[in-house]
Formats: C-alpha cells, structure tokens, sequence
C-alpha cells in the first residue's frame, strides 16, 4: 500500500505551455491531488497511476472543442454559490421574494457546511426555517427584516456564525458611547471611559444599576443576548455586557443609573456618539524584576510582529516575559506563531482542523452522510530562525476576549510547554468562516472549519483554560490593580 505524499497543486501551467490552459478542470484536478480527504490517503498504486492518467488526458483535453468552450462560460461554482440575484442593494424595503431568498440561503449553507451542530442538540434547524418563514415576510422594512436575521444566527451558538445589516442601517444597531463596561463579581461596572468630556461625568468602577429604566442584568438579557453570536457561557458574557451592552441607534441616547462606591446613586443621560481615544494597541514595559512585559491587542497584521521584534533586544535582556492577549481578538493566527518563533528553536504546533463532507451518495444509500475530513496543514509545524531566542521563563494572559487566532495562540503556546497560562478561559470560538451576501446590502458568516487540540480535546465552545485562573474582582478595577499581572509576575519569579 502506498500512501500519497502531499504535493504542490497541479496547476493548467505545469501540463501545458502558458496561454493554452483548457479550462477550470485542470484546478479542479489539482484540488483533488494536493487535499486527499480521509478516505483517500491511502491508496493502492494502480490507483495513484489512474490519478496521474486523469491529469494527463485533461491536459490533452484541451483541445477538444467542448472542453475549449468551457472557459467561456460562467465557472460552474460562481453560478451556484455568487447569488447575484439575491445579493441586491440595500434600499428601504425588500420584496418578499427577497426576505424569504436570504433566509433560504443562509439556512441552506448552514445545514451543509456549519460544523458544531453537535454544540446544539435540540436546535431543529428545519423547524427553525419555517417559524423564520413567517417572521421576515411579516418584516414592514429592510431594518425590521434584519432586526429578525440578527437573532437567527445566534441559535447556532457559534462566535464565527453572524448576519450582519447593510451598512447604511449601521447607525440603527451599533452606535454606541464613548465608553466600555464589564460583568464583574455579578455587577455591571464602568470599565473604560474614551472621551474627556464623559470622563467628568464617568468614572471607572462605577456599577450601572439600571439602563433605560430596567435592571443592567436584565436588559443585557432581554435585548442584547439574543443577538450575540457566542460559542461559550464565558463569550456570551462578554459580548452581551460588555461589546454591545450599550449599542443602540446613534440618535436616542441612553440613560444611565449609576452607583458609587459608597452607595450614592444619580442618572447620567450619555449619547451613543462622539469621539474617543482607545486604550493603546501595543504596551511594553518592564517590571520590578527585570521581568518584561508586552500587550498585543490584535493579529490582524503583522503590525503585531513588528512591534514585538522593536522590543526584542530588550526582552532577551529580561529574567522573564509576559505577553498579554487579553485584550486580542484575533486576525491571522501565522503572527502569533511568528512571536511564539522568538521563544524557542523547536518547531512549534497548531490546533488540527477539520471541515464537514457531506456525501449525497451516501444519504442516498441510507448510510452515514457526515464524514470529517482533516484540512491539509493538520500535523504541520512553524519553524523561524532566529539568531537568538528568549530563554527565560513566560508567561501568556488570557481572557474571554482572547478569540479565534488569539486562542490559536494559546493552543500552540500550551502545545510548546513553553511556560503557563495565567486568567480566565478564553472566548471559546475559532475556525474559519464562510462570507456570504445577502439581499439589500447585509452580510453573513458561518464557520466551516473545526478546530482541536491534536490529541482531540475540544476548545471551541469551552474556551482555553488557565494553568493559573485569576479573575479581576469589583475592588480590583475601582483601585486600578491587576491581579492577573500581579499573580504572573509572582509565578514567574519562582522559576
């Protein structure tokens, strides 16, 4: 038995000289060469020989005049999957033909390509489809329409999974103050103020006790988590008491009633606009110790590599390291494997990934319709060469804000043992997700790619657990300490 090595994507170029390609065949072969799925990893020889055959005989192909007309007509995957005629432009209001067409096709490709229905057991997906029916062709308006969308994506519990309104209604769902808030120890306290003007009148540590006139807890409840996209209790959390507690459309502003410290309580009317300055994206310093101590907010370019290789002459003069992605929410998980490079000269693992393949064929025979087909780079390492390499003691802070590539981060820092994990779990979702266009100008994603530790362990949905969980308290964020920092810098100094 042989088994097929991986090997570069036979493209129309390789069989044929440039400008005499016969077609989008040839990428299709290349596809099925270079992504074996499970099944097909092994393979007899006669069988890798025929494969080859087939390669050949569609480069000689070429010249046969139905196959010469193939390019000229629209590739066959853009006519199925593009939708242009859904995919309209935004305006007020949609026909009925297209509310019920962007809910068809948002459905459809969830139920052959989202990959954690097995995180939802008692969602019946067809039954959702027909109450959703009746909802978005009752919908008056384009906003109406999406308002119902937006909590349609929620019922699949998936961070990665969203519907998204058109741009020109961004102002009726997202406005949102100059401000953040957070759940802590129960309460909902004012975490960060942006603006000077709100500053006068905002305090950090304050708890909102009500919104609106309604309890915090219970609003965040009743007209913010349905429309959270969440894969964990921790993700869900966040996003409804802090990301979007107070989003809302940018002409009502929203009351507030706040209570201090000492128990005096006021209202404070703020408006869901104006400008603000955002907690740097990047901080470096070093600690009492020589210990170093680095935040990186995203990995959404390598912007983040760039300003972890400024500071690197002095990291590799520290007694040990703190990288802070509490505040991540992810981007590109190669830069995160490009900083893990400066830390070791091993090569350095990632989560394996997954993707559904449905096999008509099978469900037609009455057999198992659902086969898991490991993506390409499963097994991989990254590896980087650096002259010199931090060899100290780290440590990586978590929270439920780091997501997606942040939390591939700390897959493969835990996979290199290179040193603990010191807060709260992260968020719990990361995979890649699948874009589509829907009518009057709005958006959907759903994830298409699953994602585990090697040996199988589950994080999405569950989120990367600490070696060392700390979590701030309500005293902590009123007096400004770190107690996540302050318990990492302690356990690195006892190595």
């Amino acid at each position: 038995m042989v088994v097929l090595p991986k090997m570069k994507p036979l493209l129309c170029h390789q069989i044929r000289p440039a400008g005499d390609c016969g077609g989008r065949a040839f990428m299709s072969t290349s596809r099925v060469l270079s992504q074996p799925t499970r099944d097909t990893m092994q393979i007899k020889p006669l069988a890798m020989l025929m494969t080859f055959a087939l390669a050949a005989q569609l480069a000689d192909a070429a010249d046969v005049p139905r196959f010469k007309a193939a390019p000229q007509t629209s590739p066959l995957s853009e006519r199925l999957y593009k939708a242009p005629a859904i995919a309209t432009p935004y305006k007020p209001v949609l026909t009925v033909e297209e509310k019920v067409a962007g809910l068809s096709l948002f459905w459809a490709e969830a139920r052959s390509s989202f990959v954690h229905f097995d995180h939802v057991p008692d969602l019946a997906w067809d039954q959702v489809y027909m109450e959703y029916l009746t909802k978005v062709i009752a919908a008056p308006t384009t906003r109406d329409y999406y308002r119902i969308m937006m909590q349609l994506a929620p019922m699949l519990q998936d961070g990665h999974t969203n519907i998204y309104p058109p741009r020109e209604l961004g102002n009726e769902f997202f406005a949102r103050p100059p401000m953040r808030t957070a759940l802590v120890e129960g309460k909902v306290l004012v975490e960060w103020v942006g603006n000077p003007a709100l500053q006068a009148r905002l305090h950090v540590g304050e708890e909102v006790v009500a919104i609106d006139g309604e309890p915090a807890l219970e609003y965040g409840r009743r007209h913010i988590e349905p429309f959270v996209s969440a894969s964990s209790p921790q993700d869900r959390e966040m996003r409804t008491y802090s990301y979007q507690l107070l989003t809302g459309p940018a002409g009502k502003p929203v009351t507030l009633r706040l209570r201090t410290a000492d128990g005096a309580e006021r209202d404070e009317v703020v408006d869901r606009s104006g400008s603000y300055q955002g907690p740097p994206r990047f901080v470096f310093k070093t600690l009492p110790g020589d210990i170093a101590y680095i935040s990186i907010d995203h990995f959404e370019s390598d912007e983040s590599v760039a300003m972890f290789e400024i500071v690197v002459p002095e990291i590799l003069k520290a007694k040990g390291l703190v990288i802070d992605v509490r505040r991540n929410g992810g981007g590109s998980s190669e830069y995160g494997l490009r900083i893990l490079s400066w830390l070791t000269r091993q090569p350095i693992g990632s989560a394996y990934a997954y993707r559904r393949d449905d096999d008509a064929y099978r469900r037609a025979q009455g057999t198992s319709a659902i086969r898991w087909t490991p993506m390409s780079l499963n097994g991989e390492t990254y590896k980087a060469q650096h002259k010199d390499v931090f060899n100290g003691p780290v440590a990586v802070l978590t929270s439920a804000q780091s997501f997606s590539a942040a939390e591939d981060f700390a897959v493969s820092f835990r996979m290199l043992k290179r040193g603990i994990i010191v807060g709260e779990p992260t968020g719990g979702s990361t995979g890649q997700p699948l874009f589509l266009d829907l009518p009057g100008g709005g958006k959907a994603r759903i994830c298409i790619k699953r994602d585990v530790f090697p040996d199988g362990t589950e994080f999405v949905g569950k989120g990367v657990t600490p070696d060392v969980e700390v979590h701030p308290t309500v005293a902590s964020l009123r007096s400004g300490a770190d107690p996540v920092l302050d318990r990492a810098v302690a356990e690195l100094r006892k190595q």
